[in-house]
């Protein structure tokens, strides 16, 4: 269930392909990158270090109401309330040392300096999110929010909850990173400098309908990634479930090429984002798309 959509996984929606057995092998990766659009690969971090990282998340979600009174918080069960938890800006969360020691460790900085070949770094900021009941995002492409500086750099959505495909996993449109029409079109919009919308559907019918792409998705387990470029449209889907789901995006980039500098921290130790532009009317998406003709 997808909205108001009903899909059949194996037809409509296949299981990614896992990449993990090459994850000591840049080119290959590249390869699959470059043909595919994603890198899958389970247990691409330290399993008990990504259920810290949920316990931590948990425990600040606790301490705000989040989760059902009398239950035990391991289990993050979702409270009436049905809150979402974004822990983007909330600093003591976000940048926890549970969560560090996951997207900031050893083994995945090691990772990123053999696909680049060079040292590496990533955003000061850290896209923690917590989705209660119903909660999903939408589908784009991350260059309309963070497309800056190089081109040059990768996003990494790593699950910290056993997420199954009710759970609200993420999904990717496969063939995306490849529909030039897309890529030079809303691909190449700033949402900040253009005062654009950056969602380009919320409707993944027509994703596989008229444009011809198929979705993926797989049931996550704790510490699994899945890897893409500025041009590989994703969404999450729904949570149906009672639990939350706990899920971090980070980004990782040569360290001598140039940053988004919006999620740099900057002299006040905070990072401008996204939607700076306080009172601004952003074009709607509908009428970008009836400009561009798709």
């Amino acid at each position: 269930m997808f909205g108001d959509e009903v899909f059949h996984f194996g037809d409509d929606i296949v299981e990614l392909k896992d990449s993990s057995n090459d994850i000591d092998n840049p080119e290959r990766l590249w390869s699959s990158l470059r043909e595919d659009g994603y890198l899958y690969l389970r247990g691409f971090h330290d399993r008990e270090l990504a259920k810290k990282a949920t316990h931590w998340t948990l425990h600040a979600i606790d301490e705000r109401g989040g989760l059902a009174p009398g239950t035990d918080a391991s289990d993050g069960i979702i409270s009436e309330a049905n809150h979402n938890f974004p822990f983007f800006r909330v600093l003591p969360v976000a940048h926890g040392k549970p969560i560090l020691d996951v997207v900031d460790s050893e083994a995945t900085f090691s990772f990123y300096q053999r696909m680049f070949g060079k040292p590496v770094m990533t955003f000061d900021k850290r896209w923690l999110r917590s989705m209660a009941k119903g909660g999903h995002n939408h589908f784009h492409y991350d260059s309309v929010y963070l497309g800056r500086g190089t081109q040059n750099r990768l996003s990494m959505w790593t699950a910290l909850t056993s997420t199954a495909l009710d759970g609200g996993p993420l999904v990717v449109a496969l063939g995306s990173h490849e529909h030039e029409r897309l890529i030079e079109t809303y691909g190449a919009t700033d949402m900040d400098r253009d005062l654009t919308d950056a969602v380009f559907t919320s409707d993944p019918r027509e994703l596989v309908r008229d444009f011809g792409f198929t979705l993926g998705t797989a049931p996550f387990e704790p510490g699994d990634a899945v890897i893409f470029g500025l041009y590989t449209m994703h969404s999450t889907a729904p949570n149906l479930s009672d639990r939350y789901r706990i899920s971090i995006d980070t980004r990782y980039q040569p360290a001598d090429e140039e940053p988004d500098e919006r999620f740099m921290f900057r002299d006040n130790g905070r990072w401008l984002g996204n939607f700076y532009n306080e009172g601004a009317e952003y074009t709607p998406m509908s009428e970008l798309r009836a400009w561009w003709g798709i």
